[in-house]
């Protein structure tokens, strides 16, 4: 049985040396600037989680025919199709991992930012590292598990939120992410250096992005610190004597209101529901991640059924990053000036658009360029609007249960993506699959946002120190 009075005096003694920490954190200054070096190593990053995220799906086709198709799994044979549809059965059992994610997350409220920085990019590092040297579909499946792990938690956005100024938030935000967007031009790089028209040498792709994985977590260990917000914040909270934040936390149990001081993801779940405004903006996130599959993982696949030779899809995919990137480069410039709500309305609306093209030109076999250009038109909008959703939600909970109520939200959304994939298995099952995608994906992101525009208030200009001690205006929703 655990000794209470030992775990009391190891958490005060754990306590006192992150305070010293803190505030010597404080204290430090750069001999160069911080803030620039500090954006240099996130856009890397972004990069690398831009690459890591999309690199699997850009060669779904190869690695499905190699396993499913030409060899036999399990015994057996499949038809490209049915292979496919198992891959996704599969993969949905392996995101059993990501239930621990938010309790992963939620660490960074008590032990800081940074710490979950590095092994977050050391993680979708070696998940890369493992595919590359996979020799069968279960060690590939290993390191796709581990990646998908790692790619959820978007620690760097955390960082870009809490340091940058608050009037340009969301346009250096915007900046940087499109900079990670347009560097997933490194995948049809590297397909056509190392894979060109060959497509069963698809591993190759996957060392190059491993190797900057390992470089920039080293970077974060070496030069990054943890967020001055983080660090005014739980400055202030261990500077109050151990005895007296264990009585305000018996208190604290007692009034049920102040939970969402606590951190945590049970707690931040809590808070998240404790307000209309959040609840209905948790609820359209779910319902927008319903129709994530279909969006982001078998455009590959859906080019090579139509029938595009693998240089082809090379060409669509050189133009799809290009795209996206534009498009999140202007989003955060609107979303500052015209507001949130606005700019996920917008992107709705255009993702809807730029998936039906796609489809249409798949079909009639358009210019790979073309097709490139509508995948990513449909493709980076609906991620600007689920980025926003989740910069939304950031903007309306407190700083000490900030990491949790993201992880708490990464929980949530789950139930989406869950009802996502089995739509996507059942639907592969009788219909094409680009019409499953459409219908898996096009009125579930409607839906979305018209919750988004009818129950959500805005949050522009909101101030990141002092986000939740007040309540927006219920007339102007500011």
């Amino acid at each position: 049985m655990k000794n209470p009075e030992k775990k009391a005096e190891r958490t005060k003694a754990f306590e006192t040396r992150q305070l010293a920490s803190l505030q010597k954190a404080k204290q430090r200054t750069s001999l160069v600037p911080y803030f620039v070096m500090l954006l240099f190593i996130i856009a890397v990053v972004n990069i690398l989680d831009e690459v890591t995220s999309n690199l699997s799906v850009s060669v779904q086709s190869s690695f499905i025919t190699e396993f499913f198709v030409n060899k036999p799994f399990l015994g057996k044979y499949y038809s490209f199709e049915e292979g496919l549809s198992l891959h996704t059965t599969i993969s949905v059992l392996s995101y059993g991992l990501s239930a621990i994610s938010p309790f992963y997350k939620a660490l960074a409220d008590k032990f800081g930012r940074k710490p979950l920085f590095f092994f977050s990019t050391l993680g979708m590092a070696a998940g890369l590292f493992i595919i590359y040297f996979s020799p069968n579909y279960i060690i590939f499946l290993i390191g796709f598990a581990v990646i998908n792990f790692f790619i959820g938690h978007d620690i760097q956005i955390i960082y870009i939120l809490e340091e940058a100024p608050d009037k340009y938030r969301s346009s250096i935000y915007s900046v940087l992410k499109s900079l990670g967007i347009f560097g997933v031009v490194l995948i049809p790089v590297l397909r056509r250096i190392l894979m060109g028209d060959d497509a069963t040498l698809w591993r190759r792709i996957f060392l190059v992005p491993s190797l900057i994985g390992f470089a920039a977590a080293t970077l974060v260990l070496l030069l990054v610190k943890d967020t001055k917000v983080f660090v005014k914040e739980r400055t202030a909270y261990l500077s109050i004597p151990y005895e007296e934040r264990q009585e305000m936390k018996r208190i604290e149990k007692e009034n049920k209101k102040a939970a969402r001081n606590q951190s945590g993801v049970f707690n931040a779940a809590k808070y998240i529901f404790s307000s209309k405004d959040t609840k209905y903006l948790m609820l359209a996130n779910i319902i927008f991640d319903t129709g994530m599959p279909a969006i982001a993982l078998y455009f590959e696949s859906s080019m090579h059924v139509a029938g595009m030779s693998t240089s082809d899809i090379t060409a669509a995919l050189f133009v799809l990053p290009i795209v996206y990137a534009i498009l999140t480069f202007f989003s955060g410039f609107v979303a500052d000036s015209l507001g949130r709500r606005r700019i996920i309305l917008s992107a709705s609306v255009l993702s809807i658009t730029g998936f039906i093209l796609f489809a249409v030109g798949i079909n009639m076999l358009w210019n790979p360029y073309l097709i490139g250009g509508f995948c990513g038109l449909y493709q980076g909008c609906y991620w600007i609007g689920r980025d926003y959703m989740n910069i939304m939600m950031t903007e309306k909970v407190p700083t000490d249960i900030r990491a949790s109520v993201v992880g708490a939200a990464n929980m949530l959304t789950v139930i989406g993506l869950v009802v996502g994939y089995l739509l996507m298995i059942i639907g592969m099952q009788i219909l094409p699959v680009w019409l499953t995608c459409l219908i898996a994906s096009i009125p579930f992101i409607a839906v979305a946002a018209v919750l988004i525009k009818t129950k959500v208030k805005e949050t522009k200009g909101a101030d990141m120190g002092e986000v939740g001690m007040q309540e927006a205006n219920p007339e102007t929703g500011e």
